[in-house]
């Protein structure tokens, strides 16, 4: 099964996944907890027999997929930098795709900039932390202040 064709589920805050088969469209909730520190996907079983592989996402923060330019300053070597695309957004963090491939490492604390397409062309500049590297794609969490909420980012999140 292609990475395309994989689903994403949501789980709520008590651990529970609704999940609906895509071929007889039986529809049953599923704890998944046990699946919280699990990378990758995951294959459920319908009563009819379907396998289905999906994707859990246990985040607490709604997404937004992007398609913001800017780009990623290293700090170690400092003065590094390249080109990158957000790709996809949350108040927490971010996921973007390096122009080039560049060898990132989780742990590293990054500094990025982008440029958020709203009718302000709002810049947005961060400290980050990458939490996930698979090729030229980068996940990454936003080091901010216990309590700090960034309004400009936060009003842009709202907006479809």
């Amino acid at each position: 099964m292609s990475n395309d064709s994989i689903k994403i589920l949501y789980v709520d805050e008590t651990g529970m996944v609704t999940f609906l088969c895509p071929k007889c469209g039986d529809s049953r909730k599923q704890s998944v907890i046990k699946y919280r520190d699990h990378i990758g996907s995951v294959r459920m079983s319908c009563v009819c027999g379907y396998d289905s592989e999906v994707k859990l996402e246990f985040r607490k923060f709604f997404r937004k997929d992007t398609e913001l330019e800017g780009l990623y300053y290293r700090t170690t070597p400092e003065g590094h930098w390249g080109k990158m695309i957000v790709i996809n957004l949350s108040m927490v963090g971010c996921r973007f795709e390096m122009i080039r491939k560049d060898p990132l490492a989780v742990g590293e604390e990054i500094n990025i900039q982008f440029t958020l397409d709203n009718p302000r062309s709002s810049i947005i500049r961060k400290k980050a932390v990458i939490s996930e590297v698979e090729e030229r794609s980068v996940g990454c969490k936003f080091c901010e202040l216990p309590g700090y909420i960034d309004s400009e980012l936060g009003f842009y999140l709202r907006k479809p």
